[in-house]
């Protein structure tokens, strides 16, 4: 392991558990629960990745299903950022899962249909093509959220776009790093290292700032009126009223 790579490893595992700390101490914990369960995972999984790279240099079976673990988390905050964001436009909740849940449907029927009619081709030895696919869901997912609350105007609130932040340059390093590796080669492999390590410890900070203390949504106001159009309205309104007791004097016995 290089000097850079553990130094930034260790990093991540210092802001890792200060964040975990600040949902405790900033009560944001039950807020995030998904987004909690994915950074504890991560620290988790990268502690013992830590020490058995310590410990046995040559090992490194246990990226990937770490990988796929976190990955798959990571989506869960996705849902769940949606969920916050949403919160008010049950609408656009829908329609942001849906979109997430139909690129994944397609990665997984083009992984089931690539192993049934190619013999060589399995998951084990396409890791790569497949978390870049899954990251690609993800950056669909973000972009989908952000170009709804961008069209209908909806606020979102600091925690929340922390989250969003983060998300994307770490999915965005990703997707780059991972496309390079898979027409470079190997030899990317040490770039493809510093790229993943450097775009996640900067997800980190992100986080930590942006979640040191929790900060509700922000609530949408009603859409304001000028003067004329309120006497317009009270002027409609006097007039149903009206008609109502004109019906009730003709209808009700004296």
């Amino acid at each position: 392991m290089g000097i850079y790579i553990q130094t930034v490893w260790l990093g991540g595992l210092l802001i890792e558990c200060v964040i975990l700390v600040r949902s405790v101490l900033g009560r944001s914990l039950a807020n995030y629960p998904f987004f909690y369960l994915y950074v504890a995972s991560v620290f988790a999984a990268s502690m013992a990745l830590y020490v058995i790279a310590i410990v046995s240099p040559s090992t490194h079976g246990l990226y990937w299903p770490k990988q796929y673990v976190t990955l798959f988390l990571g989506c869960g905050v996705i849902f769940e950022v949606s969920r916050h964001v949403f919160a008010r436009r049950v609408t656009l909740d829908r329609v942001a899962r849906w979109t997430m849940l139909v690129t994944f449907g397609a990665i997984f029927l083009s992984v089931a249909v690539q192993a049934f009619f190619l013999p060589h081709w399995n998951v084990t030895t396409n890791t790569a093509d497949l978390e870049r696919d899954l990251r690609i869901a993800q950056a669909i997912g973000l972009m989908t959220i952000l170009l709804l609350t961008g069209y209908y105007g909806i606020g979102i609130g600091k925690n929340i776009k922390g989250m969003i932040l983060g998300f994307g340059i770490y999915v965005g390093a990703s997707v780059f790093s991972l496309t390079l590796r898979l027409f470079v080669g190997p030899r990317f492999n040490p770039v493809f290292g510093v790229i993943q390590n450097t775009a996640y410890l900067v997800a980190l900070s992100i986080w930590m700032v942006a979640l040191w203390s929790y900060e509700a949504e922000p609530t949408e106001k009603p859409p304001s009126i000028s003067e004329g159009e309120y006497q317009l309205l009270a002027g409609r309104t006097q007039e149903i009223l009206g008609s109502i007791n004109d019906h009730l004097d003709r209808t009700v016995p004296r």
